[in-house]
């Protein structure tokens, strides 16, 4: 009974090892790509995720393009219907961000293509001419399909180049004077954080690092800034 209870013991060890492995391996593959999940309510209901959302790392997408972001849901059923079809949940996603972020993207011309206009963000126009495209949860517009695929090759880049006209165009309006993770005031020279195609100002790295892993929560700060935080 001893020598077989030892070798039970021996082989549950190693399956709770096996497991172990598979879930780091898991993890490992899974790891975001982009932003974090940009919007405040869950992409199938509609309803508000509240304080522990369902975060899901895609891994198996239609889109190559999709690997590796980010999705919240409210519960597991809607994290299944949408995982169910997401040829064609994930376009209905883009529609969303695109909507949401339209409005704070910077107006000029094409990323990569800079001498070439586009229409400007708060016209009709804009949702219609050119090309908008969701990568790694954030919009970007381009002129023609030929700058998408020059921007996939050197993405790095040109975030850099957006980041830096968002902070310029958005400086001027930002709505506080404090940090909005520790509600301290960030000084003459802020960290300054762009997610979702808005600027954040924080007091420290830390505090940027906080509003990149939950973005919507932040975001609201700044088209409410009377709730949450107050100025001095």
């Amino acid at each position: 009974m001893t020598r077989h209870i030892k070798i039970l013991t021996i082989f549950s060890a190693f399956i709770a090892s096996l497991l172990l492995m598979g879930a780091a391996t898991q993890e490992s593959t899974q790891k975001r790509v982009g932003d974090a999940y940009p919007l405040a309510n869950c992409p199938v209901s509609g309803r508000p995720l509240g304080d522990n959302p369902i975060v899901v790392v895609l891994s198996e997408t239609p889109r190559a393009s999709d690997k590796g972001r980010e999705v919240r849901f409210c519960c597991n059923g809607c994290r299944g219907n949408f995982e169910k079809d997401l040829k064609t949940n994930l376009p209905e996603l883009d529609k969303k961000i695109i909507k949401a972020q339209m409005p704070y993207y910077p107006s000029g011309n094409c990323v990569v293509m800079t001498s070439e206009p586009m229409a400007a963000p708060d016209t009709p126009e804009a949702m219609t001419e050119g090309t908008n495209v969701v990568i790694g949860n954030r919009l970007y517009r381009f002129c023609c399909k030929a700058c998408i695929r020059k921007f996939k090759k050197n993405q790095k880049k040109y975030d850099d180049m957006l980041a830096e006209m968002i902070i310029k165009q958005q400086s001027a309006s930002y709505p506080l004077d404090v940090c909005v993770i520790s509600g301290r005031p960030y000084g003459a020279n802020p960290n300054q954080v762009v997610v979702a195609n808005r600027m954040v100002r924080t007091c420290c790295g830390g505090c940027s690092n906080k509003v990149k892993s939950n973005p919507a929560q932040y975001l609201a700060m700044l088209d409410a800034p009377k709730t949450g935080i107050k100025s001095d």
